[in-house]
């Protein structure tokens, strides 16, 4: 299930953005700017280029693209 940023309060969006950014950098050795990239995912969830999902067999909330979606769910 989909869920609009406009559902979310600025605080769980930047929690979750936030979240996600870090997940993604883990896999790499390179010193990130978590506050910029958080706020470029931000951006990215705001025009509507990440999604917000709602898993609900895994009761979890995750960021993805149209693609993951359309792949996932098509």
């Amino acid at each position: 299930m989909l869920i609009l940023p406009n559902d979310l309060s600025a605080e769980a969006i930047q929690s979750l953005a936030k979240e996600w950014v870090i997940s993604k950098v883990s896999d790499t050795e390179i010193m990130p700017d978590v506050e910029l990239w958080t706020a470029q995912t931000i951006a990215k969830i705001n025009t509507g280029e990440l999604l917000i999902e709602f898993g609900e067999e895994s009761q979890t909330v995750t960021l993805k693209t149209k693609d993951e979606l359309s792949f996932t769910h098509g």
